[in-house]
């Protein structure tokens, strides 16, 4: 991008006939040039966040070998206008309980390795997770 100004500063007349000021536009107003080493990168520019609750539940259940019924997390079809809302509501569910057990995983918590079934209770709608054999 060159340094050459795209407008001058004088009035440009509008469609309207009436006058608007226009400032300069160039590089250096838009930022500056830096080193590659200096780029900074983020994943998606996300910061992940833990429950430490739910983090617990499922340390404590999956570990002994057992299945945890999160109960907190229950997607109930009458709660949703439709049955793709119903869905989403349960893959977001799913997502974040998935996202729980692979930070336990991570922190050793849980053996490396280790997935988790989630199966949905038919009445209850809560999600009941288990170690995936």
């Amino acid at each position: 991008m060159s340094n050459q100004p795209l407008a001058n500063a004088d009035k440009i007349p509008t469609t309207a006939g009436k006058e608007s000021a226009h400032m300069t536009d160039t590089a250096k107003d838009y930022g500056s040039v830096i080193d590659l080493t200096d780029v900074s990168k983020s994943r998606r520019g996300a910061v992940a966040s833990y429950l430490p609750g739910l983090l617990s539940l499922l340390g404590a259940a999956l570990g002994a070998g057992k299945a945890a019924a999160v109960t907190a997390m229950a997607v109930l079809r009458s709660d949703h206008k439709s049955d793709e809302d119903f869905r989403n509501a349960r893959q977001a569910a799913a997502a974040e309980i998935r996202k729980h057990a692979d930070k336990l995983v991570a922190d050793g918590k849980l053996p490396a390795g280790t997935k988790v079934s989630i199966n949905w209770h038919p009445e209850t709608g809560v999600p009941q997770v288990s170690v995936r054999k």
